[in-house]
């Protein structure tokens, strides 16, 4: 199983994203190997509060990198960040992820994809909890539009999806990309491990 930690730095996003993009193409890797906690929407409550407030502020940018290239980038930006105005601020091992969602839905097609995605295809170490489904059919709205405020028949579903970081992002992709399905900020849970040259400390 492939290890995944969240990397906070102190340092504007753009110069953070700069310096991976040629760290990556430095070692050969794939772009895209490391992720950007802006763009994957992460819950800053997760974060702890002191962090929390540094990456709603602007001032930090958090990463999620796989092992064995989040250890080397850790190394990199402990020794080259600060001539660029960045700062390792912390390191934690994603134990497990998580996100909520809800859906109102008034396609049977529309529901049955829905289903599949929360049933038939869930990735390895990840679960569908608490999910809770309703289905409403009004026969005497028949033949009205999608949008239009009464329908024939609506869908309803809510739950939350947890487990493996992979995993999780990969759902909380899927149900994204598909229509009427909101999903909620993408929680972390961690322990802190040792920054380069540091003694190793257990925490949020």
């Amino acid at each position: 199983m492939t290890r995944w930690y969240e990397i906070a730095v102190h340092g504007r996003e753009d110069v953070v994203a700069a310096f991976v993009a040629g760290f990556l193409a430095a070692r050969g890797e794939r772009e895209g190997l490391v992720l950007c906690g802006s763009k994957l929407d992460l819950e800053p409550e997760s974060l702890g509060e002191r962090l929390k407030e540094l990456f709603v502020a602007g001032s930090h940018a958090v990463l999620l990198a796989p092992e064995p290239p989040a250890g080397a980038l850790a190394d990199a930006l402990v020794e080259g960040g600060s001539g660029v105005g960045m700062r390792l601020e912390r390191r934690r091992e994603v134990r497990a992820a998580a996100f909520t969602f809800h859906a109102e839905m008034f396609s049977r097609a529309l529901a049955e994809g829905l289903r599949q995605a929360l049933r038939g295809s869930v990735p390895e170490g990840t679960l569908v909890e608490d999910l809770n489904e309703t289905e409403e059919v009004h026969p005497e709205a028949r033949g009205v539009e999608l949008y239009a405020p009464v329908h024939d028949y609506i869908y309803r579903a809510s739950g939350r999806v947890a487990g493996l970081f992979p995993g999780v992002v990969e759902m909380r992709r899927r149900l994204a990309d598909m229509e009427f399905v909101d999903v909620g900020g993408l929680h972390l849970d961690g322990i802190q491990v040792s920054n380069p040259s540091e003694r190793p400390e257990i925490g949020k």
